[in-house]
């Protein structure tokens, strides 16, 4: 690992990135800074995600822009690229082949020795706990299973940056569970960039989420931090629990930002265009009933919403 070194703690920094497939866009002036530990990008199919991984491995060069790897440009240098583990959205293992023969393979194709293989191969297996399962043919395991044999694959080689594309895509809720348990077990002494679009898993694995659509990163930073950007661009739904309902429901019916309101049992929901102010107005309500106000929950404050919102901005500014 001598000469790898991040740059002011950044391990991955991407400044001004584009990619083009002839007129295609794949990344469009994307700017990226990912620090040691767990980071996520959500975003739909043909987002650009699995572009951004093909760069940050140096499958792909930027049109334009700037991509570094542990402070190197992994396009052009070899040593760098030793020191990534991408484990691809593709399956890459041969089905007649057992589970531990299979990494063998892919040990001996890497350039080392038959014996170092088979060590390497069984330390993959006890990583994700398959060693049970390793002479099994490949072909009779699980879509679980089978993501799990790929991140023992990466993990093996002990990479300084893991890059993780779509690892939960078709994998039942226990793999899930195991896969998650991998994930967060490696991102304590190393940077592992994940992206998917199954947007409550990145949200269970970190707060650190970067949200890409039609090759642009939308938003980047904490969950909570993009919500408050946004809450007072976009529709809110709010929860009010209360004991006047029928009360609540028409004060809040009077109110010009207020554009649906519904009662149900001891509860009033209603949409907001103007958050910030719903917010005081639901105050200074809840100090003229007689019953106050008790409780308030936003009904759409998740990673799901910062996603629906901020792709769809995306789309009308292209």
């Amino acid at each position: 690992m001598t000469g790898f070194g991040s740059e002011n703690g950044v391990d991955i920094q991407l400044d001004d990135v584009s990619v083009f497939y002839g007129e295609v866009i794949g990344l469009s002036k994307v700017d990226l800074t990912v620090r040691p530990g767990i980071t996520g990008i959500v975003g739909p199919n043909g987002s650009g995600k699995s572009t951004l991984m093909r760069t940050l491995t140096g499958l792909v060069a930027p049109n334009e822009g700037r991509a570094r790897v542990l402070g190197r440009d992994p396009f052009v240098d070899a040593d760098v690229r030793q020191q990534i583990g991408f484990v691809p959205a593709t399956e890459c293992f041969y089905g007649e082949l057992s589970g531990r023969k299979n990494l063998e393979v892919s040990f001996i194709s890497q350039g080392r020795s038959r014996s170092e293989s088979r060590q390497m191969a069984g330390r993959a297996l006890e990583l994700i706990g398959l060693t049970a399962d390793g002479d099994r043919a490949y072909g009779t395991w699980s879509r679980g299973m089978r993501q799990r044999l790929k991140l023992g694959l990466t993990l093996a080689g002990s990479p300084r940056v893991v890059l993780l594309d779509e690892p939960f895509l078709g994998v039942d809720p226990p793999s899930r569970r195991h896969l998650r348990a991998l994930i967060e077990s490696i991102g304590g002494d190393r940077t592992v960039l994940v992206s998917s679009h199954v947007l409550h898993e990145i949200e269970a694995l970190t707060n650190r989420v970067g949200v890409l659509a039609h090759g642009r990163l939308l938003g980047f930073g904490p969950v909570d931090e993009i919500m408050d950007s946004l809450r007072d661009e976009h529709p809110q739904r709010i929860r009010l629990d209360c004991g006047a309902a029928r009360e609540v429901a028409v004060a809040l019916s009077a109110l010009d930002h207020v554009v649906e309101v519904q009662i149900k049992e001891d509860a009033v929901e209603f949409v907001t265009v103007r958050p910030h102010e719903a917010y005081k107005d639901v105050a200074g309500l809840s100090a003229r009933l007689a019953h106050p106000i008790r409780g308030l929950i936003t009904l759409n404050d998740s990673l799901e919403t910062v996603f629906r919102h901020v792709t769809a901005a995306g789309s009308k500014r292209l």
